[in-house]
């Protein structure tokens, strides 16, 4: 049967189970997008921006653990989409990227003439610019090689560790015949199937069983292995303590009597008071990031045997953390070994009442947030906003301050997804991948936290948001902008505002017209007293929803790890344990029984 490239390229993705796709209509994939709207199982989504239609695809790859798609036209329209596929890149996210290119004869790699900037109309090599950034970048050159470019592609998206993929084709190419007979697939080479061997197995067995305060410290790796119940299952089954980092913040709900807490620089006391007692880290789905160690990286759990599993072998190469074991393994495969061991439960109950003492002593509500008549204090809005959602929702927070209050601030219940921007910190990122997500399950309430300066930056998928109906609940913080900004600017700086203020050159609209302008409706809260009516008159409203919070705007994010910057200008930071605000010296050394 003979069909377009494009119309096997639509079928292909249909064929996956894929509900969704993304794009921004445009010239250069006039065949693509016009194959994609003749699918009757898969809707395509219309973003006002690239950047968004990236960003919303990986928000439905992380929030199905299926296949992301997202179409982007030639030349800026390729260009938009690098934040997104970035961020999916870091974030471990199995992405598809379709982009639409000139004419095959018309491009650099068509004429293969060297040093040539541009021959088509607004082309620009986006294989070039995505291929560090992506599992596999290709220029189809050739019809009859799109079976095979798309097969390998998917294969390298979903296997190993996730990532996304991007096929570029020429528009000539896109509507060119094929016989679907005739096209070669693709035959995966042998690959690495990252097996932990039996001896591994007992090994960590053996020194789990010699430890007396060890604890599991558990990341995204873990949803993105598709392990999630399994993990649960060892964990009880071992009987251990769990810290968490942000990234892997929905692996436990907050209630558990195993969960503890977050490490890290914006992580809370008893996660890191837990690690740094700890006498072994046994590390699943972490790449021992530098917000989750701290940058005193010498100093980061110095009392413990630290064991990665680790699917990245160059994560396992890094040598400044100190990881005493290294076992390169599918944390699937591991867990499953683990959890075939009969007598795995370990007897520290001393230990694990001791770190269950910290989490509710060091609880992130307890420590000294101003909460007066005035706006809200944001850990006010996390401590109100857990306590009244009901549980089965996926919530997605932005970059800055909701970033680090929603990371320390909020309490995960069960069946509750948790969904950030981790390794890029994108802001705007929030909105679109929330749009994403809510295209995956109708009935899903989606919960998007964002600050009033990073809604800015994708502003535009308002209307997308309205235009499909999408059940988002939108909060807004509203604190004049970049409030994480200005209080680095006040701590270094000596509250010299630059880019972060009115007066430095940033204002924010008001919040309300803009709803209006959007027919979004739009729920007021002015202070604390009136936080929980407005957060469940929000959650009650069917479809899209703004609720606008009139925050504090000096915002402290604490507890925090501080730096204190030398004479010579150099920046040094504190371990991890030692936050700030400063626990009194005695108080410190007490919960520092490892040392003793």
């Amino acid at each position: 049967m003979k069909i377009r490239v494009s119309d096997y390229i639509a079928n292909y993705i249909e064929s996956m189970g894929i509900k969704s796709a993304f794009m921004l209509s445009g010239g250069g994939m006039m065949h693509l997008i016009d194959a994609l709207g003749q699918l009757t199982q898969v809707k395509y989504y219309c973003n006002h921006h690239e950047q968004a239609s990236a960003m919303a695809a990986e928000g439905y790859a992380r929030q199905t653990n299926q296949l992301g798609v997202c179409y982007a036209t030639s030349g800026p329209g390729a260009t938009n989409i690098v934040t997104g596929l970035t961020g999916a890149w870091l974030d471990s996210a199995p992405v598809l990227f379709i982009t639409g290119q000139s004419n095959l004869l018309q491009t650099v790699r068509g004429t293969q003439i060297s040093g040539l900037r541009q021959y088509g109309t607004f082309e620009v090599d986006i294989v070039a610019i995505t291929e560090p950034i992506t599992k596999y970048s290709v220029f189809v050159t050739d019809p009859k090689s799109i079976r095979f470019h798309l097969e390998k592609a998917v294969f390298l998206a979903t296997t190993g560790r996730p990532g996304p993929v991007l096929i570029d084709i020429p528009l000539n190419i896109q509507g060119a015949l094929i016989d679907t007979e005739e096209l070669e697939g693709y035959t995966p080479e042998l690959e690495n199937n990252y097996k932990v061997n039996a001896q591994e197995i007992e090994d960590v067995i053996e020194l789990l069983k010699k430890a007396e305060r060890p604890i599991l410290l558990a990341g995204h790796g873990i949803r993105a292995a598709g392990c999630i119940n399994d993990f649960r299952d060892f964990v009880h089954k071992l009987n251990i303590p769990v810290v968490t980092t942000q990234l892997g913040k929905d692996v436990l709900p907050y209630v558990s009597d195993l969960f503890v807490g977050h490490p890290g620089v914006k992580g809370d006391r008893a996660g890191n008071l837990c690690v740094q007692n700890a006498d072994l880290i046994l590390v699943l789905g972490s790449s021992l990031h530098a917000q989750t160690t701290g940058y005193d990286v010498e100093h980061f759990a110095p009392h413990a045997i630290k064991i990665q599993i680790e699917l990245d072998k160059a994560v396992l190469e890094r040598e400044n953390v100190g990881v005493n074991i290294k076992i390169n393994s599918d944390i699937k495969t591991f867990i499953e070994l683990m959890n075939k061991h009969e007598k795995l439960s370990l007897n520290i109950d001393g230990w694990k009442d001791a770190c269950i003492n910290w989490k509710t002593k060091y609880a992130v509500f307890n420590e000294p947030h101003i909460i007066d008549d005035g706006p809200v204090n944001f850990y006010e809005f996390a401590e109100v906003l857990s306590n009244e959602l009901v549980g089965n929702e996926t919530i997605v927070t932005d970059a800055g301050s909701a970033f680090y209050v929603m990371g320390q601030g909020l309490k995960i219940k069960e069946n509750q997804r948790y969904i950030v921007s981790g390794g890029l910190g994108a802001m705007g990122y929030a909105l679109p991948a929330s749009l994403g997500i809510a295209t995956a399950d109708s009935d899903l309430n989606v919960i998007c936290v964002t600050g009033d300066g990073s809604l800015q930056t994708n502003i535009q998928e308002l209307q997308t948001m309205k235009h499909y109906q999408l059940n988002v609940k939108l909060f807004v913080l509203n604190n004049d902008g970049y409030v994480s900004i200005r209080n680095t600017q006040n701590a270094y700086f000596s509250g010299h505002y630059v880019g972060t203020s009115i007066d430095s050159g940033v204002s924010i609209p008001d919040l309300d017209k803009i709803a209006n302008a959007y027919g979004i409706p739009y729920i007021a809260c002015e202070n604390r007293y009136g936080l929980k009516d407005a957060i469940n008159q929000a959650l009650a409203i069917e479809g899209p929803v703004i609720c606008g919070i009139t925050s504090q705007p000096n915002q402290l994010i604490i507890p925090t790890v501080s730096s204190a910057k030398l004479d010579d200008g150099r920046m040094v930071s504190k371990p991890i344990h030692d936050m700030f605000p400063f626990l009194d010296p005695e108080e410190l050394k007490k919960n520092m029984f490892a040392s003793s």
